[in-house]
């Protein structure tokens, strides 16, 4: 499976999830909604369980979405959606079986339970392995504590906000020739059970603001992307960065007019924490998804509990982290979220688990399994992952870089979990002579093979940052983080122009 990095298409799939315009046909508390879901739940794996399945799970998801575009100061999209219904798996000797549903009721809980379960009952024979689904239970509600509601919010101030984004890049130098704004929020209630005993309540929102300004002069035509995405209420985009991101942007694509295009070499390179993040999680932390591993598609296959970096590199990703964008208290099938420690010291030490993958590896869960939306099963998938940060002071770090290039953020790449091999165009870079930051250059990528360039990174800094990102895997998109410290690589080839 190769994944491919194209961050200014990401603008397009904000929404690509929120496909379904539902009506609310329940009304009431969110603890009275509560209440009926665990109800549903309840009747859809029972009539599942009684026809003969060996487990069965349910997610009942109600989502509201807004999405706001403006390009050159007009509003090209307003839009407020919602999701709901409701997932249901069964599963028997090997075989799963999944069926999606809007019809929320006792009846067409229980139809749909019966359906699901007769369909793996009809091909369990077949299945090419045979194992059996077991994990811990859980009983949780978790109601996310948040000071200004999305619904509170009138459609005219989100739109406003957009614009005033808009109008900041557009307005900062005669040179832009293009700006584009998204705002978008998610608001999302979760009801998940199975078979095992879970039942667990969540509540997710999500905001986000990105702004993509062009500038052009003369021959040269640069484009920037600068994004904030946190966990939270609108609260968060009230916040000094969220409300200054256009300027920010603006100010980024006017530097590169003046950047230069680089030339390709060998040298020792210093990743800002956005491309060190984003070579963490796609070129690595996609090969610890443990359902790689039945498919024999993950360069990393033979490696857990060997050696696959130095002594001081430390890998890890955290749903547990607080306000951040891929954060969750309890995974897509009810497991709870817990820190994982990808490499520790060097050693590959952990995956990222299902209740399946976990079962057939006979590993422990630990909450990796997500969803775009009740219309899909969940999959391993990451959620914060980030290199920790090390003990080197960034300046003393560039000052120890006598022949090197500083790459920042990154534009476009690929990666290819099974041979391991990644590339990634960087958004900017600047030289690095004799221990100082020099020219600016631009069109500069880094490309390998990712255990050969983890084995070379000699010195990792002691800042952090996290970027948000919406990352795709099997036709699924979901919100997540990446990122980490400055980090430095040896003798690492660089293409240019």
């Amino acid at each position: 499976m190769t994944s491919v990095l194209v961050p200014f298409t990401i603008i397009s799939q904000i929404n690509a999830q929120y496909i379904s315009v539902i009506s609310d046909s329940t009304g009431g508390t969110s603890v009275q909604r509560a209440m009926l879901m665990e109800d549903l739940a309840q009747a859809a794996i029972d009539a599942a369980l009684k026809t003969g399945a060996s487990f069965a799970d349910i997610r009942i998801e109600n989502t509201i979405t807004t999405i706001i575009e403006i390009t050159d100061g007009v509003t090209k999209r307003s839009i407020a959606s919602r999701l709901k219904g409701a997932g249901i798996r069964a599963f028997i000797d090997g075989a799963w079986a999944f069926a999606q549903t809007t019809d929320l009721t006792s009846a067409g809980m229980r139809e749909t339970g019966i359906s699901v379960a007769k369909l793996a009952l009809a091909t369990h024979e077949k299945a090419a392995e045979k194992f059996r689904i077991d994990g811990p239970a859980f009983n949780d509600s978790v109601k996310l504590k948040i000071k200004t509601h999305f619904d509170d919010v009138p459609i005219e101030d989100k739109v406003g906000y957009a614009k005033s984004i808009d109008d900041q890049a557009r307005d900062f130098d005669s040179r832009i020739v293009n700006t584009r704004t998204i705002y978008g929020d998610l608001w999302t209630e979760l009801h998940i059970a199975n078979s095992l005993g879970t039942t667990i309540y969540l509540e997710n929102a999500l905001p986000r603001i990105i702004s993509a300004p062009t500038a052009k002069e003369g021959t040269s035509r640069q484009q920037a992307f600068k994004s904030i995405g946190v966990r939270g209420g609108y609260e968060e985009m009230l916040k000094d960065a969220p409300q200054t991101i256009g300027e920010t942007a603006a100010k980024h694509v006017v530097a590169l007019l003046d950047s230069v295009t680089a030339k390709g070499g060998t040298f020792d390179v210093v990743m800002d924490p956005i491309l060190n993040g984003m070579m963490v999680h796609e070129a690595f932390g996609h090969a610890c998804e443990a359902d790689n591993w039945p498919a024999h598609a993950t360069v990393l296959e033979d490696k857990v509990g060997e050696r696959v970096g130095p002594n001081h590199l430390n890998l890890s990703d955290d749903p547990t982290m607080p306000g951040e964008r891929g954060s969750f208290s309890y995974d897509w099938e009810g497991t709870k979220a817990v820190k994982r420690f990808l490499v520790k010291e060097g050693i590959l030490t952990e995956l990222l688990h299902s209740l399946e993958t976990a079962s057939r590896l006979d590993m422990k869960p630990n909450g990796a399994a997500r969803a775009q939306s009740f219309m899909h099963e969940p999959l391993p998938r990451m959620s914060n992952t980030f290199m920790e940060p090390g003990d080197w002071d960034v300046d003393e770090l560039i000052q120890d870089t006598k022949h090197g290039i500083l790459l920042c953020s990154f534009n476009y790449g690929y990666t290819e979990p099974a041979k391991g091999q990644f590339m990634f165009q960087a958004s900017h870079g600047y030289m690095i002579e004799n221990g100082e930051i020099r020219t600016m250059v631009r069109d500069v990528s880094l490309a390998g093979q990712i255990l050969d360039v983890l084995a070379k990174v000699d010195a990792v800094a002691n800042d952090f940052e996290m970027d948000a990102g919406t990352c795709g895997k099997a036709g699924q998109m979901i919100p997540d983080m990446s990122g980490g410290p400055h980090a430095r690589v040896k003798d690492i080839p660089v293409g240019g122009m």
